[in-house]
């Protein structure tokens, strides 16, 4: 199964940005992503066996449940190369940089193929076609180029299994290491 680890903010938080942002998902041109994908990517681990799952989960789990859970936010958003519209994090945003060298270090212990992509601390929100309306879109922007979420604790780290159904791939989570 294809796996990646994955910090996923709780539905009050999603709540919250998804009403912050409802200008800026309506210029058209602008495609958001889904509720159910906004997560903060930690790393991806190719496709593992249902075995290896399960081990990985049982090392991560005894190394770090229960750890103090840290608080995050969302802070901003910006357009990036390519037209990736990206919302900001800010709070304890190091132990999540920790946890994200940790992880690809515990599976490799393992023997697991392990993505090592360089770990941001943003999550992609939109997409912005080629051609949108500028006008819009820049207003859309400045209304939340500086916005800043309310606080929320990490609940933990998310173990994210990808299902395809009719040709589309949604992440369904595998388990879940809790923080305190």
């Amino acid at each position: 199964m294809l796996l990646r680890a994955a910090v996923v903010p709780p539905d009050d938080a999603v709540e919250e940005l998804w009403t912050a942002t409802r200008a800026l998902r309506t210029v058209p041109g602008v495609t958001a992503v889904a509720r159910e994908r906004l997560d903060l990517p930690i790393t991806s681990f190719g496709n593992l066996l249902p075995p290896d799952c399960v081990r990985l989960a049982r090392l991560l789990r005894s190394s770090f449940e229960g750890a103090e859970a840290p608080r995050l936010w969302f802070d901003g958003f910006r357009i990036e190369d390519g037209g990736e519209v990206v919302v900001g994090l800010s709070g304890d945003v190091e132990p999540i940089a920790d946890l994200a060298r940790f992880v690809p270090e515990a599976a490799e212990r393992l023997r697991l193929y392990v993505d090592r992509r360089r770990f941001r601390p943003v999550i992609s929100f939109a997409t912005v076609a080629p051609t949108p309306s500028p006008a819009l879109l820049d207003a859309a922007l400045a209304s939340v180029a500086d916005w800043a979420g309310s606080p929320w604790p990490v609940p933990g780290l998310s173990l994210l299994r990808t299902r395809w159904h009719n040709g589309v791939d949604w992440p369904e989570q595998f388990d879940m290491i809790e923080l305190a």
